[in-house]
């Protein structure tokens, strides 16, 4: 196996092979799922805040109004996603396999289903031993997990191709389950009901100028390959690391003192201190985050440019102390306070070069 590629292990413990590639859009297409998830829940309790004369309601009231939404969204409605999301990662895998074989065994026959008690719905496709070539456009329309909870299976064969006459006239599949994940890398389609219409509702497309753009390129959606959509997703994960880190320092910086070579005094940071650097705008944001930890030795290893005025002009600061340092292989600035009473604090870190002194 390349080093491009990864095992992916079934419950019955055979092994399938996904390019690096592949992996990263089935877990791309769940953080999108995700967040439209997370979008449509916040959103449906948020309109239960008011009661019918428009007044906010109590806490109380509130939650057990909600309870019915937290139910679904966090109860056996999130066991269906998630075994459904497991079902469709395995099928996904496997129609990778059949891809790399389909010369060796080039059809594909409909195997029943392990459930203890399956719908109708595919019952037609495993009696009559239904199997067609890999590349059928029937696998694009119909397939195991086109159903929530389905657990059927294909398996590859190079028996002759069986399609019988009567295969089309069957359930379509569920929405949000149309797609075929072993083709296009998606666990769930862009036409679940978590997902926007169109990009002009997207609740991530915020902004008038955004939709009348999109309004006018009558774009068309494209949830899974979306930059505002990322955008989203990369806020969150970067707000949840965040929370990581803000604990870690505190545990471990804020009884500790900093030095540098060039500048002959002890400094510390404070929780206020972390708090600022980590909430502190920058183009490298993840980086500088995460070099929080790393506080001590970049301190050590930056440059020191001389005092400056403190441009906000707080009354407990002297004047500010500015050391230039590396992150992402750019120039950013700590800025360590000076404090009226003689202490030496590291205020922030930035990637404006207006903090430098003149």
């Amino acid at each position: 196996m390349s080093q491009s590629e990864q095992k992916f292990t079934r419950k019955n413990g055979s092994d399938r092979s996904l390019s690096d590639d592949f992996l990263t859009a089935l877990r791309h297409s769940n953080e999108v799922f995700a967040a439209f998830k997370v979008h449509q829940m916040g959103s449906d309790m948020a309109a239960k805040l008011l009661d019918a004369n428009g007044k906010l309601k109590t806490f109380r009231q509130w939650l057990n109004d909600v309870s019915s939404i937290s139910t679904h969204h966090c109860g056996a409605w999130l066991r269906t996603e998630y075994d459904t999301a497991v079902i469709r990662a395995h099928n996904a895998a496997d129609w990778q396999s059949f891809l790399r074989n389909k010369d060796v065994m080039p059809n594909l026959r409909w195997m029943p289903t392990t459930s203890p008690n399956p719908e109708s719905s595919h019952r037609k496709f495993w009696e009559k031993k239904l199997t067609l070539p890999v590349d059928d456009p029937f696998w694009s329309k119909h397939h195991p997990g086109d159903r929530w909870n389905c657990k059927c299976s294909l398996e590859q064969t190079d028996d002759p191709v069986n399609r019988p006459d009567d295969i089309d006239g069957v359930d379509p599949p569920q929405r949000g389950l149309e797609n075929n994940p072993g083709k296009d890398g998606h666990t769930f389609s862009d036409n679940h009901p978590y997902f926007p219409s169109g990009c002009s509702s997207c609740p991530f497309n915020k902004g008038f100028k955004n939709q009348l753009g999109t309004f006018f390129k009558n774009e068309k959606k494209h949830c899974m390959n979306c930059s505002k959509v990322d955008a989203k997703i990369n806020a969150i994960e970067i707000s949840k690391e965040r929370k990581i880190i803000r604990a870690e320092a505190r545990a471990s910086l804020s009884s500790k003192s900093f030095y540098n070579a060039n500048f002959p005094h002890q400094v510390k940071i404070t929780g206020a201190g972390i708090k600022e650097w980590l909430n502190q705008p920058h183009k490298h944001i993840r980086e500088k985050n995460r070099e929080l930890l790393n506080l001590e030795k970049l301190f050590n290893e930056s440059k020191y440019l001389g005092p400056t005025i403190d441009k906000k002009e707080r009354e407990d600061v002297a004047c500010s102390h500015i050391f230039e340092t590396i992150i992402a292989n750019e120039k950013s600035w700590i800025i360590v306070h000076e404090k009226k009473w003689g202490e030496y604090v590291i205020h922030s870190i930035s990637d404006s070069d207006k903090v430098v002194p003149k």
